[in-house]
């Protein structure tokens, strides 16, 4: 599911769109909160939700790699 939500969101980013993606499993309460609300039945799991658009404004692409992050473990 994750894969596919990454699909949609790099193919928005493609067409120009801006978009967030909520991620809800697998947290109980939201996961309920958000079931209720979309009034879904009872057979039908939420995994996340994707909420897009047109940007209101452009901003520049952030590099957040930080190589210091990054951590090998040998055996």
């Amino acid at each position: 599911m994750a894969i596919a939500q990454q699909n949609i969101w790099l193919e928005t980013d493609a067409l120009g769109l801006g978009g967030v993606w909520f991620g809800i499993a697998p947290m109980e309460d939201p996961l309920e909160e958000v079931h209720s609300l979309l009034e879904l039945p009872e057979n039908v799991k939420v995994f996340s939700m994707f909420a897009l658009g047109y940007p209101a404004e452009t901003r520049p692409k952030q590099n957040r790699f930080v190589p210091e992050r990054i951590h090998f473990i040998e055996n």
